[in-house]
């Protein structure tokens, strides 16, 4: 699946992206890791014709405490989140949002401004946001302003952005003393949206009684939804598990979740009703023509130098497969899980059915054909073979080249971290115990070197 026809623009500062926002109005649309976007464009549950892409915009992607907040950068990467050290240290609800998110490999790509810009109630983020009380930044051609995080969300996949405004910056406030966070979240499987998921952020006194309560659901409504009568319960009462099971019962009566796989029939008509005029939209979107522009891409793929035209829409995968016959580079779902696309841009497993052609300019790829070298494999696809680590061999490519950026970063993994490195990938034929194994042997041959 590809995307309708789209013009794609890449500008290198904010001034240049809003520019390009005023200019083409409700028929663009920002996309910085486009990982949730790409998506529903590809399916044709959205159209654009019109992309402006923030990933080459130096200077928004960071994590630092500064001012009294904690200031997140909007085009910053759930992998730059979750690996944070602030984070993990001071923010423990960040780190279990950001580790819970799609999977490793989308992490890479998915960025914590677009999670929020998106305006998904499924998403993690909003519940977390909701429950630090964060502030979002949006910058337009009127300056910079600020949108406290409860007015933000104005209905199901909308916000309180203008459609020429970008989101440059979260602030957290530094929690005080004596505060915990997390986030719990019930999913099917790796990379799957909430069944349900809440979000709490708490600040106790000296006796134990609370004194700040945030507490916000997941998948929940139209929207994210903050339990304002369980947090209102909460204060000034101690912290016992009687006040707590209470708090549960009221947040739970906040919630008006519906129904598909995960659980109700409105959610269903829901989405319908949504989803159906936003295809009459792009029914008459389709009246429109749109001068889809081509554009020169310079990559390194297997260390070798290319340089290709293409078109805006393309997606990195068909530019691997059809235009440089790098057949290794398997398609699978088309929809960002499966992971048997998976290549390494500058060293980090992605999955390249949700990259654009043009997003890879200037990188370094590397795909499964080119970890051979001088007619000899390399430990991990020598070790794939060795302990049967594959059966019908479709998924292999992209887990061997995610098992390669692990034993890169560390070569003597746990078998958790093993497992949670390959979630983003997914072998049909079960074969993960083998898969563990070849890792791990490849590990042992890696150290040995």
């Amino acid at each position: 699946m590809i995307p309708s026809a789209f013009d794609y623009h890449a500008p290198t500062s904010v001034p240049e992206a809003i520019a390009l926002l005023t200019r083409f109005g409700d028929s663009a649309k920002v996309i910085s890791g486009g990982q949730s976007l790409l998506p529903l464009l590809k399916l044709r549950l959205g159209t654009a014709e019109h992309l402006v892409d923030i990933g080459r915009i130096a200077g928004l992607e960071y994590v630092r405490e500064e001012g009294g907040f904690l200031r997140i950068g909007g085009r910053t990467r759930e992998a730059v989140l979750e690996r944070s050290a602030v984070v993990q240290e001071r923010y423990p609800i960040l780190a279990d949002t950001a580790r819970v998110i799609a999977d490793p490999l989308v992490r890479n790509r998915a960025t914590v401004g677009g999670n929020l810009a998106h305006g998904d109630p499924a998403n993690d983020h909003p519940a977390t946001m909701l429950a630090l009380r964060a502030t979002v930044v949006a910058q337009g051609p009127g300056g910079e302003r600020t949108v406290p995080i409860d007015r933000f969300f104005t209905g199901l996949f909308a916000t309180a952005l203008a459609s020429d405004e970008i989101l440059t910056e979260i602030r957290i406030p530094v929690p005080p003393n004596r505060t915990g966070g997390a986030y719990v979240k019930l999913e099917r499987k790796v990379g799957d949206y909430a069944t349900a998921a809440a979000a709490a952020q708490v600040t106790l006194d000296g006796g134990g009684d609370f004194v700040q309560v945030g507490l916000a659901l997941t998948n929940a409504g139209p929207v994210p939804v903050r339990s304002t009568a369980a947090e209102d319960f909460l204060v000034g009462k101690r912290a016992a598990d009687t006040n707590i099971a209470e708090a549960a019962r009221r947040a739970a009566e906040a919630a008006s979740p519906t129904a598909d796989r995960r659980g109700s029939v409105e959610y269903k008509r829901e989405m319908a009703r949504v989803l159906g005029a936003r295809a009459e939209e792009g029914r008459r979107a389709r009246g429109r023509s749109v001068a889809m522009s081509r554009h020169d891409v310079q990559l390194t793929v297997n260390g070798v130098s290319h340089r290709v035209q293409v078109e805006s829409r393309l997606l990195l995968v068909h530019l691997l497969r059809e235009n440089l016959r790098l057949t290794g580079t398997h398609i699978g779902c088309d929809t960002t899980h499966c992971g048997a696309c998976t290549v390494l841009i500058d060293g980090e497993p992605v999955k390249s059915c949700t990259v654009l052609a043009v997003q890879a300019d200037g990188a370094e790829i590397t795909t499964v054909e080119g970890l051979e070298q001088n007619g000899k494999l390399h430990p991990v696809q020598e070790a794939f073979w060795e302990k049967h680590g594959l059966q019908c061999g479709y998924c292999t490519p992209g887990m061997i080249l995610t098992s390669c950026a692990l034993l890169a970063r560390d070569k003597d993994p746990s078998e958790a971290q093993i497992r949670e490195a390959i979630s983003g990938n997914l072998c049909r034929c079960t074969g993960y115990s083998n898969i563990v194994k070849a890792i791990q042997s490849a590990a042992e041959r890696l150290r040995q070197q």
